[in-house]
This record gives structure tokens, sequence and C-alpha cells, in this order.
């Protein structure tokens, strides 16, 4: 879903009438925010549309600000001074046609492309915050992760593999990724997997945190035929009772329990996706009727994390 937002822009008509009109206009963002990387000294954030062809752009200089997309963590915040002391900029600007990424990423003006209004503030502030819903991307959001509830995520570890559940892409060591033993199709309509977990054998554990998803006494890790580190490939399928294929870690049948050798653990490989968001305040632009700007959100690349499970 596409989250928007509106500016009234007030723009002053000079024409022959002298009764002082103004004009109110309408300017619609998505709010999704791109960045141009390529230029050495500053960052370009920017946000597009067309019809009217328009451009809302922020350029924070390099390397002073390299911080907030490299360092600045979760539900970190800082607040920026925009103006000729920091370097920090922040223009509305129109254009003679469709505005693209390409183009302001540019180096080389494209002749094509025209500026036909540019409003630079002089002064305002920049709020950046940074946002992790699901620090290892394993479906349950981490703020779900903290199972003894005390606000401290790098304690909880239900498998005590020394990796916290948070950072932990399968958080109980039997070898089956967390993402593969929730609840994706969100029965409950509320996002949160944890919440309605699958639960194969119906104990009190949920299978993203049983090692034994179908209480038969085997280990899913070692329900691993082919001895790959992964119970659910072809090779661990069996036939059940309706003649359907079903893997043998999620079958309680006396046909399905033997324990193969164990092969060990997979390492902790996952991404991780950090979303950082720009509130604009007291930019100062007479044509501007708001004293609050919603800039929008900038989804950084995901980070690829490995760690080794020597369990």
């Amino acid at each position: 879903m596409r989250h928007r937002f509106y500016l009234l822009f007030l723009f002053v008509l000079l024409t022959t009438c002298d009764d002082g009109d103004i004009i109110n206009i309408t300017l619609e963002f998505d709010q999704e925010l791109e960045r141009c990387d390529n230029f050495e000294n500053f960052y370009l954030l920017y946000d597009t549309r067309e019809d009217p062809n328009e451009a809302l752009i922020l350029s924070l200089p390099k390397p002073t600000y390299d911080y907030i997309f490299d360092e600045l963590g979760e539900d970190d915040a800082t607040t920026l001074e925009i103006g000729s002391t920091t370097g920090i900029r922040f223009n509305y600007r129109t254009y003679n046609s469709v505005v693209t990424g390409t183009a302001l990423c540019n180096e080389l003006p494209d002749a094509n492309l025209v500026v036909t209004n540019d409003y630079e503030t002089d002064s305002g502030q920049v709020i950046i915050e940074v946002t992790v819903v699901d620090d290892d991307n394993d479906g349950i959001p981490s703020a779900s992760e903290d199972l003894n509830g005390n606000g401290d995520l790098d304690d909880d570890d239900s498998d005590e593999d020394g990796i916290p559940n948070y950072l932990d892409e399968d958080d109980d060591n039997d070898n089956v990724k967390t993402i593969n033993e929730i609840d994706t199709e969100n029965a409950d309509g509320d996002d949160d997997p944890s919440t309605n977990p699958l639960n194969t054998d119906g104990d009190d554990l949920p299978d993203y945190l049983d090692d034994d998803d179908d209480g038969d006494g085997v280990l899913t890790r070692l329900e691993d035929v082919d001895e790959d580190k992964n119970p659910r490939g072809v090779d661990d399928q069996v036939v059940d009772e309706d003649g359907e294929l079903i893997f043998r870690y999620l079958y309680n049948h006396p046909t399905a329990m033997e324990a193969f050798t164990d092969s060990g653990f997979i390492d902790n490989v996952y991404t991780r996706s950090v979303t950082t968001s720009f509130i604009l305040e007291n930019i100062g632009l007479d044509i501007i009727d708001a004293t609050v700007i919603d800039f929008g959100t900038f989804a950084s690349p995901e980070q690829t994390i490995t760690t080794v499970n020597d369990d």
C-alpha cells in the first residue's frame, strides 16, 4: 500500500489583476525516497511525481553524514540543521517534463529537462529516525522475539547457540529456518506470525521454537535422510496415511521415526532491512503552507550477515 501525503503550496499570482489573488496548489508525493550515491561530495535524497512534474530534494554532505546510513542504529534519532553552516539543502523544484531518478543522479545536466521553478530553504530542521522491524528477516518482528518481556532482545536465545532470537534465522536450531515454521498466511490478520504460529504437535512450543516439531522423540534436524542439513529436501518426504507427501519431521508415525546421522547445524545467514525516515520542520519557505513535512522514508540496501554456528 502506498501512503500519500499532501502539501499545500501557496503561489502569488502575478497578473494584471490587482486583487491579490492566491492560488492553492496541492502536491502529492508517495514518500518513498530514492538516493543518488554517485556524487562525490553529497548524498541526494529525492521524491518525484508527474502531472505536474515536481521533485522534493534533500542534499546531505559527504562524509559528514555517512553515519546516518551506516551507523545510526534502530530507534536512534538525530536532528540536523538546514543551512550554509551544515551544508544541508532542501529544494522544491518544478520541471518542463517528467523528471526521473536517472536525470537527477546525472552529474551532467540533461538538456531536455529544464527546471522551471526552484525554491530553496535556508533554515529548518531534518529529524531522522531509523527503524528495523525485523532484524533478521525471519518473519517474526523483533519486538515479538522479546520472549521474557524485559525489553532486552539480547537475552532471548531459545536454542542457546549464542545468537539471540532477533538475530537468528533458525531460532530453535532444528535446521528449518524460522520463516518456514510460522503462519505466513496471517490467519489472524494482525501481521505478526508470532501470535498465530504453526504448532504441528500441539505442545507448548510453536514449531519455530521447537526442535522436535512432530513430537515423535526424534529431533527435527535428525530427520534429514540425505544428511545435507536440510530436513525439507525432496528426499526427506514420505507418503502419509492419506497418500499425501509430507516432510518426515512433521509426521509423527512409526514409518517416519528413524534418526539419521547428525550432520551439524546450518550457519546463520540473513538479510537485514533498515528504513530511515525524514521529517522536515520549520523550513521557512513562504510558498509552503506547512511547518512539518513528512518527507518520506528511505529503504537502505539489504545487508547480508553470516554467523558461523559452532554449536
